[in-house]
C-alpha cells in the first residue's frame, strides 16, 4: 500500500511538471525568452490543480489503511512503511507551520508549546545533554 500511495503522490507531481512544461512551451511559442519560459514553467507547475485534493486524499487513505493492516497483523508500527511515510509527511507539515510562524512573528511560536518531556527537562535539541 505504501508503494501505491507513493505512486499516487508521484503521479500528482508528474502532472504538475507536465503543466509546467506546457506553460513553458506556450511561452516560447509566444516569443518568450528562456527567463520567461522558466518563470512560466515554475509558476504553472506550482498552481494547485483540481485533482490535487483527491490525489492526496487517496494517498493518505491508502497510508491509513496500510497502518491499520500493520496493526491488525501485529507488525511493529515503527517498521510499517505506511506509518513511516504518513508520520514523515505530517512532521514536515508541522515543522513548516512552525517555521512560517517564526518568520512572521517570533511571538507566534507560543502556539507550538514544547512537549511535556521537553518542558520537564527544560531543553531543546540537546539529545539529553544538559
Amino acid at each position: 500500500m505504501a508503494q501505491t500511495a507513493g505512486a499516487v503522490l508521484a503521479g500528482k507531481q508528474m502532472l504538475h511538471d507536465l503543466v509546467g512544461v506546457i506553460a513553458a512551451w506556450l511561452a516560447s511559442l509566444l516569443g518568450g525568452d528562456r527567463v520567461v519560459q522558466s518563470f512560466a514553467r515554475q509558476l504553472a507547475s506550482n498552481i494547485p490543480l483540481p485533482s490535487d485534493a483527491k490525489m492526496v486524499a487517496t494517498a493518505r487513505g491508502l497510508q491509513v489503511a496500510g497502518v491499520l493492516l500493520c496493526l491488525f497483523n501485529g507488525d511493529d508500527i515503527r517498521r510499517c512503511q505506511c506509518f513511516i511515510d504518513l508520520a514523515l509527511e505530517e512532521t514536515k507539515a508541522q515543522v513548516k507551520k512552525i517555521l512560517v510562524a517564526a518568520m512572521e512573528d517570533w511571538a507566534a511560536l507560543a502556539r507550538f508549546p514544547a512537549s511535556p518531556l521537553v518542558a520537564e527537562r527544560g531543553m531543546y535539541g540537546s539529545a539529553g545533554r544538559p
